[in-house]
């Protein structure tokens, strides 16, 4: 392999990254909003959210994300998404996508948080991933009788894949 196709090799995979990142943002904040709920806590703590997902996207650490929607002191979740990364993409470092039509099909689909509540991201991760400044252990709140319904791929990019559950 020469120096041009590893430096080629890297800068895609860096812009896969970035396009994952930008988009898990972007998944995040329509489920949000489709939820009656402001996404401005979300945007609030979104730059370090983007360091914990891009430095475990680069390190191939990063499980999931979740947005937990939940009333304030509940132990239980009233609605909840999930976005499960695969490193395997397409191969094809031109392949670059964002679902959206499909992802507000499984909205609709979804169970609706009460305008009472409140969410929380939650990156699962691989055990020894780098520590990222910001990220404490947590556990997840439960999902008592909801039942969990993926749904396939709604980003996806040469290098990687967020595919979409939702809880009903």
């Amino acid at each position: 392999m020469t120096s041009t196709q590893v430096h080629s090799q890297v800068f895609t995979r860096a812009h896969s990254i970035v396009f994952m990142s930008d988009n898990v943002r972007n998944t995040l904040r329509e489920v949000i909003r489709e939820n009656g709920i402001s996404p401005d806590k979300l945007m609030q703590d979104w730059n370090t959210i983007e360091l914990g997902i891009q430095t475990w996207l680069r390190s191939g650490h990063l499980n999931s994300i979740v947005v937990e929607f939940f009333k304030p002191g509940a132990s239980e979740a009233s609605a909840r998404w999930e976005f499960p990364i695969g490193y395997t993409g397409s191969g094809l470092d031109d392949d670059m996508w964002l679902d959206k039509n499909y992802l507000r099909q499984l909205i609709a689909k979804a169970k609706r948080p009460t305008s009472d509540c409140t969410y929380r991201i939650v990156l699962r991760k691989d055990i020894g991933a780098e520590t990222v400044a910001g990220f404490t252990d947590c556990s997840f709140l439960s999902t008592g009788q909801m039942s969990a319904r993926p749904a396939g791929t709604v980003i996806a990019t040469g290098h990687m894949t967020a595919g979409a559950t939702y809880w009903r």
